[in-house]
């Protein structure tokens, strides 16, 4: 199951695309080779690893991590791409918020501030955020900041040279006297009580908010099964789902605005709750697409019973539902969110192998079978229109799933128009009409030659597609049981 979804995984990713596979302790080394002969070694990225929290029912170790390997589909492209992934410092208006107590409390006296948020970071528990930015501990009026390092990083003798009594590290400064002129006039340099210690700059917490993103990080597994089991009715209908917020972080840090997000194992549909609630973060338009088979829940579980008492048929159901309530949590009274499914099926369409003549099948035989076949329906009996026409436009052209579907009734003739998502994407317009059409159907649609036209072959008149071929030419399409190309 997972090589031939790992295999189309990678043809479908972009060269700057990137795939993320969670799994735990017991399958993650399979899971490592099974990457690198699908992706290759050199594309591996790393491994993060999400510390959800001890398990007491643990005998030996309670192994309470999870694994996501990170594989880039051409890694010698992102870096020469010069990509960063990048995440916001965890703990930060935290530290925000007691600069600003401690401002209304000693006014510009930053002596005392320095030391009140000194003994703020002392109390801080190891495992806390903030704490991680504890040499961030002086104030001034810009903002909190350390004192950096001011030195070259390498022998300069051009930048050795005294600055206001201070002397230079034995490798220079790290700016020439005119910076350095600039620098001291901005405020943004820490002079030490003494000429006998080093002059240093100031980094400012606020100027340095985003780093890469640590390998290991905690987000609790219980805090994600409670929320969800709040937000489907206070009910367990699905075990472990996975963390929004570790979600979240992770594709704030990986991806970019109008990025796509694919998840094959959609579960509980977290990755979709997770993309929307990130979107409203960074003020980012992100997409998803998510698969999930319709399974039945396991009876034996107890989340797969309450699941079925609850009335939920499928995982794919839970999925679903899920998905409707946190978009009504997240958006309020200003509906923007919202997802449309689409089923696997068999196609709508008859689609026969080209007739070639053979020694059997020449003369009337091969002109009454080809006949035969240009008159046949190209689709199921019974097929719903609306859905014969989102199978062509989406095997035939290059709409998305995401596209808007207009209804136009003209000349008695019923006409599906796909209007992409973003506007800008729109050159001339895309219609299918899988009825008997007309000129004046053409007519009352202002046809112009950017349009792209699908018909079905069986329905309309020699006359009418000779009339429109030369004004459409290669975008009147007709939708026929055996294809075949018209050179007009």
């Amino acid at each position: 199951m997972m090589f031939p979804r790992l295999a189309l995984a990678r043809h479908l990713l972009r060269r700057d695309g990137v795939i993320l596979v969670s799994i735990d302790d017991n399958e993650v080394h399979h899971l490592r080779l099974l990457l690198d002969a699908i992706f290759g070694a050199e594309n591996f990225v790393g491994n993060f690893v999400w510390n959800g929290g001890r398990k007491n029912d643990a005998r030996q170790i309670s192994a309470g991590h999870d694994y996501a390997l990170a594989y880039a589909r051409d890694y010698a492209y992102l870096r020469e791409q010069g990509v960063r992934w990048r995440e916001r410092k965890s703990g930060l208006d935290e530290i925000y918020e007691k600069v600003a107590e401690f401002r209304e409390k000693h006014g510009t006296d930053y002596v005392s501030i320095h030391s009140a948020l000194l003994g703020w970071f002392g109390k801080l528990p190891k495992e806390h955020p903030s704490k991680a930015h504890e040499h961030f501990n002086y104030v001034d009026d810009r903002g909190v900041y350390f004192p950096d390092n001011l030195r070259s990083p390498n022998p300069r003798p051009n930048l050795v040279y005294d600055f206001k009594g201070y002397k230079p590290h034995r490798n220079g400064w790290a700016y020439g006297r005119e910076r350095m002129e600039q620098l001291d006039a901005e405020g943004r340099i820490y002079y030490p009580e003494n000429t006998d210690q080093r002059l240093k700059i100031k980094s400012y917490l606020h100027e340095h908010e985003e780093w890469a993103p640590g390998s290991v990080f905690y987000r609790d597994r219980r805090a994600a099964s409670k929320a969800f089991d709040k937000l489907m009715g206070g009910v367990t209908v699905f075990d472990y789902p996975k963390s929004t917020d570790a979600l979240a972080r992770l594709f704030h840090a990986i991806t970019n605005d109008g990025d796509l997000i694919l998840d094959f194992f959609a579960g509980s549909g977290s990755t979709g709750q997770a993309v929307w609630e990130q979107n409203q973060r960074d003020g980012s338009t992100r997409h998803w697409i998510l698969v999930q088979v319709p399974e039945k829940p396991d009876a034996s579980e107890e989340s797969g019973k309450n699941a079925l008492d609850e009335g939920y048929k499928t995982i794919f159901e839970i999925t679903a539902e899920r998905l409707r309530r946190a978009a009504k949590a997240l958006q309020g009274d200003t509906p923007d969110l919202g997802f449309r499914i689409f089923r696997t099926r068999p196609t709508n369409l008859i689609v026969e192998k080209p007739i070639v003549a053979t020694p059997e099948l020449t003369g009337q035989t091969y002109l009454e079978q080809v006949l035969d076949y240009t008159e046949s329906s190209p689709v199921v009996d019974g097929a719903n229109p609306i859905d014969v026409a989102w199978e062509i436009a989406l095997k035939a052209t290059g709409t998305r799933l995401d596209a808007r579907v207009v209804t136009h009734d003209v000349d008695g003739v019923t006409v599906y128009e796909f209007v992409p998502s973003e506007a800008d994407d729109a050159v001339g317009r895309l219609l299918v009409s899988l009825e008997a059409f007309t000129l004046a159907a053409a007519d009352a649609l202002n046809l112009s030659d950017d349009d792209t036209l699908i018909l079905r072959g069986d329905k309309v008149d020699d006359s009418v597609t000779l009339t429109l071929a030369p004004r459409l030419q290669s975008k009147l399409i007709l939708l026929e049981r055996v294809p075949r190309e018209v050179s007009l």
